[in-house]
């Protein structure tokens, strides 16, 4: 049977970014972690890692310690999430502002008032608040 080396790349951090194996890849810009026989190193994209590359949120699982991939806590992953959630909220935020541009031009174009309109534009403001505060946390 033939053996075949499982690599893996990592993010700055040693996060594991990437698995492959030697019947895959030529291991240039790769670190080596392991060595062995059957589908678990032939196919270690899918096989090697018990928790799998990525979590169902498609955050890293694993990071490179002394060599070795140690499964990451929720709390390594929080501030990812967190980066992830807030880019989410982003998205929402300024798809409402889109969705009520209308208003801004109808304002501008002198066929309404601002007093018409004066608690969607009080929201529109609160969302482009809301829209700086979660960049300033990416």
């Amino acid at each position: 049977m033939e053996k075949y080396i499982v690599y893996v790349r990592t993010d700055s951090g040693g996060i594991i970014t990437d698995i492959n194996s030697s019947a895959f890849v030529d291991g240039a810009s790769w670190i080596e972690i392991d060595c062995g026989e059957g589908d678990k190193y032939h196919h270690a994209q899918g096989h090697y890692l018990e928790h799998g590359l990525t979590d169902a949120d498609g955050l890293y699982n694993y990071k490179l310690v002394g060599g070795v991939p140690a499964l990451r806590s929720d709390d390594e992953k929080a501030p990812e999430r967190a980066r992830v959630s807030a880019a989410i909220e982003i998205s929402d935020l300024k798809e409402k502002l889109a969705e009520t541009d209308y208003i801004s031009a109808k304002i501008a174009e002198g066929a309404a008032t601002r007093e018409e309109y004066m608690d969607k534009l009080a929201e529109r403001a609160s969302w482009r608040a809301k829209i700086n505060e979660l960049e300033a946390m990416i």
